[in-house]
């Protein structure tokens, strides 16, 4: 009798595919950052959060709101605190000593993400918490508290309506922008334990319960259960980083590999094994570089890179085959 360890998610392949030649935008949580790292790396077209991470569903509506119109910052949005400005919807990436930089930092990052929006093909949000902060002097909820004094906030938990109707309007302004576009909702198993443990409860729970009454509305919209994968699959203490409620490399490929057996094609994930195996080879440290055994693995090596590139994007693998041309001195 097979012995059976663990509750698997059932997972139905997706009946559409992203592959190398789409353009996908991830916005959304400390997850969501993840994820779209992997892909990057896979050599995929992805943008991730130009924001900065955004954690709630307001702070991602708003996001996506001012990439679309191409709104820009002006200096009355931007605070000064402790030597630093700051900007209540951007992460603490983007602060400067200089407002002028910052400015044009964050006004720069809406023109690169607007431009890449209207090519965008697959959007990826990512709901971390429903617990938000509304500045109490500007009457506005903040993506990032910036460590500023919690008596200048209201910590608030969104209601189920208040956060059905921010992924609803989500979705029509998508669909209005890029109505053929395909969008993916999932959200973070990350916990926020600094929240309390039942709050964190409750936060997700009120995110599971406005996300699927608006799926009920939005077939063509599709969910990953990217938190339910780690719930039932990966119990275990060993998938988690330092502090436990973060994953590891390890929890994190699982799940990747949960992604790509819905999301990409056989051919795809074909694709993703030889980057891989190309990226490992070009950061391989060889023991004697100017042998003629190294030269040949160099050349063999590059003949790959340049023929998977025939089936991947423009800008896919570029750097590696710079490296190695660099190193054979290839021109």
């Amino acid at each position: 009798m097979k012995m059976k360890l663990f509750s698997e998610v059932p997972i139905q392949p997706s009946i559409y595919k992203i592959n190398h030649q789409s353009k996908i935008l991830c916005i959304g949580s400390c997850f969501a950052a993840e994820m779209g790292q992997r892909l990057m790396d896979a050599e995929f077209q992805a943008m991730v959060n130009p924001f900065g991470t955004q954690f709630h569903p307001m702070a991602i509506e708003n996001t996506f709101n001012r990439i679309y119109a191409r709104e820009h910052y002006l200096e009355t949005e931007i605070f000064h605190h402790q030597g630093l400005y700051f900007s209540w919807d951007h992460s603490t990436l983007f602060s400067n000593p200089k407002k002028e930089i910052i400015l044009t930092t964050i006004n720069e990052k809406i023109d690169e993400a607007n431009s890449f929006l209207s090519e965008t093909d697959v959007l990826i949000f990512t709901f971390g918490t429903a617990w938000a902060y509304y500045l109490t002097q500007g009457a506005f909820f903040v993506s990032n508290c910036h460590k500023i004094p919690q008596v200048n906030f209201e910590k608030r938990l969104l209601s189920p309506k208040e956060v059905y109707d921010s992924i609803k309007k989500l979705i029509l302004k998508v669909f209005d922008v890029l109505p053929h576009a395909k969008i993916i909702f999932t959200i973070s198993p990350v916990r926020h334990i600094r929240d309390g443990f039942r709050e964190n409860n409750v936060s997700k729970g009120i995110l599971h319960t406005a996300l699927h009454q608006v799926l009920q509305e939005f077939s063509e919209v599709q969910y990953f259960p990217s938190y339910e994968v780690v719930l039932d699959e990966l119990r275990d203490y060993r998938y988690y980083a330092d502090g436990l409620a973060h994953l590891n490399d390890l929890g994190l490929q699982y799940v990747w590999n949960k992604f790509s057996a819905s999301y990409f094609s056989e051919e795809t994930i074909s694709f993703n094994n030889q980057i891989e195996k190309i990226q490992k080879a070009v950061a391989h440290k060889p023991v004697n570089p100017t042998s003629m055994h190294h030269k040949k693995f160099l050349y063999e090596t590059l003949k790959k890179a340049l023929e998977l590139k025939k089936h991947l994007n423009a800008s896919a693998l570029n750097e590696e085959i710079q490296i190695l041309k660099n190193q054979i001195h290839v021109d």
